[in-house]
Order: structure tokens, then sequence, then C-alpha cells
């Protein structure tokens, strides 16, 4: 029986209690971490424009690989450690960005189709580090394969749980939007600090509810095979 999107965030909310403050020094890290392919040379050469892309092929896939660890950790109520989002380069380091670049090929494709399309397969692979992290034999086309079978019928949810963070995101967005259409320069670091705040916070959630969202989806579909 799926667990309607609401209660899976209540218990995320839950699992994260008592965890707040490691879980938003976490985030932080893992999202400076990844960042850094956004930093931009003022003198940009040939080596210095592919640095990003290098940097994102080997290490974006390793670092959501241990986020995905570090996130179940907590969802599973196990003791989550800070260390656990660089799993990744200690385990499966290669599979992990096989992972991230064939889903990365297979939505490009989609969106090369229509962008629907490309939501959709974005969906059915939405599993696919959570599913390594919790098999890391598997092979990188079957942990794929694997996403879209337990995605079957769960598509739908997980667009909506999506939705709703879209929507907590807008209105932590919102202030900082509002202050700098209004030009208000004075209290744009102000609004800015704040907006950073409340994404601090949302970001482990975000994470937690997703790992919430495939306990649920994995408990059905190990219920399924059984029966």
């Amino acid at each position: 029986m799926k667990t309607p999107n609401k209660q899976l965030m209540r218990q995320a909310a839950d699992a994260l209690n008592n965890r707040w403050g490691l879980a938003i020094c976490t985030f932080l890290v893992f999202t400076l971490i990844l960042g850094a392919t956004s930093v931009i040379p003022e003198r940009m050469t040939l080596l210095y424009a592919t640095l990003p892309l290098v940097w994102l092929i080997f290490v974006y896939g390793p670092m959501v690989l241990g986020m995905a660890t570090f996130s179940l950790a907590i969802a599973r109520n196990e003791e989550p450690k800070f260390c656990m989002i660089f799993a990744g380069f200690k385990q499966n380091y290669w599979k992990s960005i096989g992972v991230f670049l064939l889903v990365l090929c297979f939505v490009l494709l989609g969106m090369l189709l229509l962008i629907i399309p490309g939501f959709v397969v974005a969906f059915m692979l939405a599993l696919s580090f959570f599913i390594l992290r919790d098999n890391p034999e598997i092979g990188v086309v079957e942990a794929l394969k694997k996403s879209r079978k337990m995605m079957n019928g769960y598509k739908m949810k997980y667009f909506g749980l999506m939705m709703i963070f879209l929507g907590v995101y807008l209105l932590c967005a919102l202030p900082l939007a509002l202050v700098m259409v209004l030009n208000i320069s004075g209290l744009f670091i102000f609004t800015l600090l704040i907006s950073a705040v409340f994404f601090l916070f949302i970001l482990p959630f975000i994470q937690v509810s997703v790992a919430k969202f495939y306990e649920d989806v994995k408990a059905n579909y190990v219920g399924a095979e059984v029966s």
C-alpha cells in the first residue's frame, strides 16, 4: 500500500529530529563541493573551460551516491555520519559515474524529443543511486532497469512530491525576488541570508523525504515480488 506523500514528509521531519545540525552542515558541504563547477575564472582558457566538466563527471556521481547513503541512514533511524557523503569515492566509484552519465544521457535524449518525455525519464531513473547504495554488487544498467521497474505506478506520486518541494522553493525565493524587483537595496543582504537559511533547512528535508519515498517504493516492490 502506497504511503501518502504528506505522511512520508512527516516521517522525514521526525527522522531529522535532533539531527538537523549534522544534516545542515553535511548538505552545506555537499552543495559547496558540487557548486565548485560553477566557478568561472576571469581569464578563460581551454583548460579552465574543461575543468568544470571534468569536475562534474568525476565528482557528481560519487557525491550523489554518498548523499544517498547519508540520507538513507537518517531515514532508517541509523547513525548518520558526515563522512558518509564521501562513501561514493570509497565504494562503487566508477559505477556511480556510470549511473550519472547514463541518467544524464537518457534525460537529455528525452528532452530532445520533448520536454515531458525528459521529465518522465528523470522520474523513472530517480531511484538509481539509492538502488546502487543498497545493492553495491549490481551493475550500472541493472540499477537503472530496477529503478524503472520500481517506479512503475509511482511516477505521478513522485511528481506530486516534487511539486510540493518546488512550491516550497518558490516561497523561500519569493522575498528575495520581491526585494530585487522592487530594488530595495537596503534589504537585499538581509533577505538573501534569510532565504539561504531556509534553503539550508529545506535541502536535507527534501533528500530525506525522497529517501523515505524510496523506502516506501522498495517495501511495496519487494512485497509485490514475494506475492
